[in-house]
């Protein structure tokens, strides 16, 4: 084998070895974030608990679209900012996709920048958020609500990435709205009633915490999905490493049988010189 050939071989293990450092340090990257995430995930899960436990006092009477459902339908995607997450991004796509096809959504919100180019020529599509976050926030989420008041919804359904496991992260639908009166009743009933007083006045309290309530939820399960895309990611990158080190693995193996066939054969080549030396 050439020499040239050898070069070839052996500048394929340096880019893989290259690569597998950027995928190990991408992989250490995900697991610190991971930890800081999951902290605020935890605290968006106790706020939207805190959140259902006021709802949980109130008897939603007032003629709120979210109460209602009356309106246009509307299907909210939550997606991701950032690839190399594996398949994540598009099965949540995927998902949306075909929800849309079954129920047939008036309106269409897009959340995340990897996703936007698989709706962005959907005439269904209101608005895309790209890069509207890198943790979400819940100004984010009343700025989405509003979105969905101000253009006549009144049924939403979302579809985000589910936190099943650290190995597992799956898409899934989440009912949004209508907010059913018996679903906010299930906690503490003992406690409605005439025992609160509600300021300012009862029917503009409860616009407003219809309103609340949806933003607390979407805050929630955009949390949720972000903690989903990071374990993608580290699970991704952690695969990527493993397989570079085997491709570097074979690649060494490749490389040094190659020097031992052009070894072999240059020593060929000096004792047929040799021998023929011998005969003259």
């Amino acid at each position: 084998m050439s020499r040239g050939k050898l070069l070839q071989i052996k500048r394929k293990i340096n880019a893989t070895q290259s690569l597998k450092k950027i995928t190990k340090a991408m992989e250490m990257v995900s697991t610190a974030r991971i930890k800081k995430v999951e902290k605020r995930l935890q605290m968006a899960r106790e706020f939207l608990n805190e959140t259902k436990k006021i709802a949980a006092r109130v008897h939603f009477e007032v003629k709120h679209p979210f109460v209602t459902g009356e309106g246009k339908k509307a299907l909210v995607v939550i997606g991701t900012d950032m690839g190399l997450c594996g398949s994540f991004p598009t099965e949540i796509a995927k998902k949306a996709i075909y929800l849309d096809k079954k129920e047939n959504f008036d309106q269409l919100y897009i959340v995340g920048a990897k996703i936007a180019p698989i709706f962005r020529s959907n005439p269904k599509v209101v608005r895309i958020y790209e890069h509207v976050y890198e943790t979400p926030t819940f100004d984010f989420t009343k700025t989405l609500i509003n979105d969905l008041l101000s253009n006549g919804v009144g049924t939403v359904k979302v579809v985000y990435g589910k936190f099943k496991n650290k190995l597992a992260q799956i898409p899934d639908v989440y009912v949004l709205t209508p907010i059913k009166a018996e679903e906010s009743s299930r906690e503490e009933p003992s406690e409605k009633g005439d025992r609160y007083e509600f300021e300012p006045a009862e029917e503009n309290f409860q616009n407003s915490l219809v309103e609340f309530y949806a933003s607390s939820v979407l805050y929630a399960l955009a949390f949720e999905t972000k903690i989903s895309e990071l374990y993608a990611r580290q699970n991704a990158m952690r695969n990527a490493t493993e397989n570079a080190e085997e491709v570097v693995r074979l690649l060494t193996i490749e490389y040094n049988k190659a020097r031992q066939a052009s070894i072999t054969q240059e020593l060929i080549e000096i004792v047929t010189g040799a021998d023929a030396l011998k005969e003259e």
